[in-house]
């Protein structure tokens, strides 16, 4: 993730991710939120399209939550 974050610091000053909900994902949650990623505030996408309220949707690879981080200036 620090080389990651040094690449995009080169050319940006923010990091976008994706990280699917189902506990096969619990690790990468955690890791993106103790490394300061915070959720878009758009919700939950399903297949890359934001999942309105109450429309069906199965907790499957393709159920995600969008992070992103800003990156601090001059790194």
């Amino acid at each position: 993730m620090d080389t990651a974050e040094q690449i995009v610091s080169e050319t940006g000053d923010t990091v976008y991710l994706e990280v699917g909900l189902h506990n096969g994902y619990g690790a990468a949650q955690r890791m993106y939120v103790k490394r300061g990623y915070i959720p878009d505030g758009q919700g939950v996408l399903y297949k890359g399209e934001v999942c309105l309220p109450y429309h069906p949707c199965r907790n499957d690879d393709d159920l995600t939550l969008r992070f992103s981080k800003q990156l601090k200036q001059g790194r």
